[in-house]
């Protein structure tokens, strides 16, 4: 058996599994659930009573031994989960119940603070609401301008109002808030702002605490970190052109907030963005990094043991006892406590355990996708360990060429390590971020030595910062921290580069990916375990021979819908009540071109990139503006969140405020590094062609999109339209009912107007109707006959978006046409 102390292993898994699909379940048929299991347990500890009892051999025995050790994990797991609800989660959302939807006075503690250029984001212990004293409980907030916060806020008290909501509830599109309840939120709020009309009203308040909490202290510790490495590096953290210094400090505390996009979709691309998330990986490096050093100066191994406890302690709380840290914290604990005590540690019961200890602090855990990641890489490393053994012993063995056979031990047990840890992580990766990265196993091979060095010179740069009036001490250790990141950078950026170094396993054709994920990771994980126990010959090849199978199957769901849409035309629609986007896939499918038909909000953002993902690309190759709006700035940041950006089209500018908007435009670009191109009224992308058209009309100004889609037989087209303006379109170009194939009915600069309406509907198909018209039916009545407003929500032409929020559109080879609704 690979596993030593296998019945405790066996307790703790089907402890975690419960908890798991407890959780999953939003603890459904909980009770029923506890009262099944408790009657089942019940039972078989009274069978197992009386077959001891008997004087028989009985067979039964070790039967029933093992059933129970399944079933009474699960019904502690059962019974955990309630007492976890009735005495945590409960009370809290008896809160929301009362004050629900209706806008409350607070104090509460800060924290955590987070402050961008135009919102703040709070993180908060609730403590009175309406002037009474009440339960602790987490509140998430976010305030969009009117406030800026910063280091010096932590710990202090905020007075405001706000509109408490469930994390189930669907928030304002701007304020939506995705905390989740792994991290004991399990109310959300919305930032009410101050009715009150008095002079003096202040809407937000933040005033000094009483007293300072713990958690202060380990803030400021972590704020102080980021000045000495942002400061002694010689780099402005406030100049986002260079990125060495905001990376040096990304690697030693997980804080990307000084990464640019465009560096932390590198790290994503190539496969090292773990590298930029606390995690275990960092505690074992720092561990080891200690370990090597008393080693070196001959200190007393307990003594040795005994520090490096202590500091994986002080590492938990310093990073805020993230949840990959605490589960390799407790491991690096249980490893040195055993070593202590001359006892030998077993990793597969110390990972069980870390994960138990982690679920019973909050069940939902479980669901937090670092912890799996955590875990679950973990355990394919504990799993590669005997494939890695036997490996360096057959290296071992050979007597000639040493500095090469070290050599390979490194590269091979790099390589075992990478792989163990992707392949054990693939359903939740696949799943949790849609995407595969190709191109990891080589990336982490060439940058982790980079990694440790890194983190290395960050701990020395930190521990002589208390002696900096020497400073050529800080230079010896800052000059080469500069220059390896700045190498990593460069490597990244390569990899990450290549087309597809990394790819969306999605697709709009169900592919039964994350199923062969699931079922080539519990075969692996079986190729580890009944080897051990059986004894049988013809089962390990087997295994591995289903392995193989699976894993051809794998690869080709994700290779097969390239091969089915490569020679076709594909574009999405999406619609709100603001925001419209024309999402045109390109050839290959893996990058996209997104016509840009809002107000600059970035509410959208998240639904248009999921409608990529699902489509199979990942990668934005550009965004056309069709109007200038200052917040498209920041828009075009947070798509930069998500992929890099090449280039940013924008329309002619037409008066001063287009000419200031497209100044910051242009400096952006120098910042994120994309192209900014003027355009007339047409763009090309492959058998695409785009018309862009502003027209005036009823007092107001609009936007048309007509787009051409050319394929080996036959041309479609398609039309985006403002709901209602086919008069003044048609001063711009000729148009005759049911001229086009589909039309895409928008409400660009119409949302707060009541102007009228035109009735006609045009095209074989229509696209998501946004939902400001139908919810403002009645207002709009009397300009729109109702026999009108039927015809639009027709649902053989018109897809209504309280229903559906996008249409995606397929265009074969042969002019054929299909679409698929979400």
């Amino acid at each position: 058996m690979i596993f030593s102390e296998r019945r405790l292993a066996v307790v703790l898994s089907v402890f975690m599994l419960s908890v798991f699909f407890l959780c999953v379940l939003e603890y459904k048929f909980i009770n029923i659930t506890a009262v099944i299991l408790g009657i089942l347990t019940a039972a078989f500890i009274v069978l197992r009573f009386i077959l001891k009892k008997s004087r028989e051999n009985n067979k039964l025995l070790p039967v029933s031994g093992y059933i129970l050790l399944l079933i009474l994990p699960a019904f502690i797991a059962v019974i955990f989960c309630v007492l976890h609800y009735n005495i945590s989660e409960k009370p809290v959302l008896n809160y929301l119940e009362e004050y629900k939807d209706t806008p409350v006075h607070i104090k509460a503690e800060i924290q955590k603070v987070s402050s961008l250029t135009y919102m703040s984001k709070f993180d908060l212990k609730v403590y009175e609401i309406n002037g009474q004293k009440t339960k602790k409980f987490n509140l998430s907030l976010t305030i969009f301008g009117g406030i800026e916060a910063g280091d010096d806020e932590l710990g202090h008290i905020l007075e405001t109002t706000v509109i408490l909501k469930n994390l189930n509830d669907s928030l304002t599109s701007d304020l939506s808030i995705a905390y989740s309840k792994s991290e004991g939120y399990y109310i959300a709020s919305e930032y009410a702002e101050s009715d009150s009309e008095e002079e003096n009203s202040v809407a937000v308040k933040i005033s000094p605490a009483a007293s300072r909490s713990l958690n202060y202290y380990f803030e400021s510790m972590r704020y102080y970190t980021r000045d000495v490495l942002l400061k002694n590096i010689k780099l402005d953290y406030h100049d986002t052109k260079t990125q060495e210094a905001a990376l040096v400090f990304g690697i030693f505390t997980g804080d990307r907030s000084y990464i640019n996009s465009s560096v932390d979709t590198d790290f994503k691309k190539s496969g090292i963005s773990h590298a930029l998330s606390v995690s275990g990986m960092h505690l074992s490096i720092i561990c080891g990094i200690i370990f090597a050093f008393f080693n070196l100066f001959k200190v007393h191994k307990r003594i040795s043991c005994i520090v490096i406890i202590l500091m994986c302690l002080f590492f938990m709380a310093f990073t805020g006892f993230s949840l990959p840290v605490i589960r390799s914290g407790i491991m690096m604990i249980l490893f040195y406590t055993a070593f202590l005590f001359g006892r030998k540690s077993d990793s597969l019961s110390s990972l069980l355990f870390a994960g138990t200890f982690i679920i019973f602090l909050n069940p939902y855990n479980v669901l937090n996708i670092g912890f799996q990641l955590s875990f679950f890489a973990t355990l394919g490393i504990i799993a590669a360990t005997g494939i890695n053994s036997l490996v360096t012993a057959k290296l071992n063995s050979i007597k000639k060429f040493k500095i090469l056979i070290n050599l390979s031990k490194i590269i091979i047990t790099s390589l075992i390590i990478t792989i163990a840890a992707t392949v054990f992580t693939l359903p939740f990766t696949s799943y949790n971020f849609k995407t595969l990265s190709l191109i990891a196993p080589l990336t982490n091979l060439i940058t982790s030595p980079l990694i440790t060095a890194v983190l290395f010179l960050s701990i020395c740069i930190m521990i002589f910062s208390f002696v900096s009036f020497i400073p050529f001490i800080m230079s010896v250790f800052c000059l080469p921290a500069y220059y390896i990141t700045k190498m990593l950078l460069y490597i990244t950026n390569i990899l990450g580069s290549f087309k597809y170094s990394y790819i969306a396993v999605e697709s709009t054709k169900p592919t039964g990916f994350y199923i062969f994920s699931v079922i080539f990771l519990l075969l692996i994980i079986l190729c580890f375990i009944i080897p051990k126990i059986s004894a049988k010959k013809f089962i390990k090849p087997v295994l591995f021979s289903l392995s193989a199978i699976v894993f051809v199957i794998m690869t080709l769901s994700l290779i097969y819908p390239r091969i089915i849409f490569k020679n076709s035309v594909r574009l999405a629609y999406y619609s709100d009540d603001k925001n419209q986007n024309i999402i045109l896939f390109q050839k290959d499918y893996d990058s996209v071109d997104i016509i840009d038909i809002t107000h600059g909000t970035q509410s959208h953002i998240k639904s248009v990139y999921d409608i990529i993902t699902e489509n199979g690309a990942l990668n934005i190759n550009s965004i056309i503006l069709t109007d200038y709006r200052k917040r498209h700035v920041q828009m075009i940041k947070k798509y930069m969140t998500y992929s890099n950006i090449n280039k940013v089209y924008i329309p002619e500018p037409l008066d001063d405020y287009d000419v200031e908007v497209l100044n910051m435009l242009y400096y952006l670009s120098l910042t994120e590094n994309f192209e900014l191109i003027k355009y007339g009224n047409s763009l090309k992308f492959d058998n695409v062609l785009i018309d862009v058209i502003n027209f005036d009309y009823n007092k107001m100004r609009h936007t048309a999109v007509n787009i051409n889609c050319d394929t080996e037989t036959a041309r479609k087209k398609i039309l985006y339209l403002g709901i209602g303006y086919k008069e003044g379109y048609a001063e711009y170009t000729d148009i005759n009912d049911n001229n086009y194939d589909v039309v895409f009915y928008g409400t660009h600069k119409h949302n707060s107007r009541d102007d009228d309406y035109i009735s006609d509907i045009y095209g074989s198909y229509a696209g998501v109707l946004s939902g400001y018209l139908d919810g403002n039916k009645n207002k709009t009545y009397p300009k729109l006959e109702e026999t009108a407003l039927e015809k639009y929500r027709s649902g053989s032409v018109l897809f209504m978006s309280e229903n559906y929020k996008s249409v995606v559109f397929e265009i074969n080879q042969n002019g054929g046409m299909q679409y698929y609704l979400k």
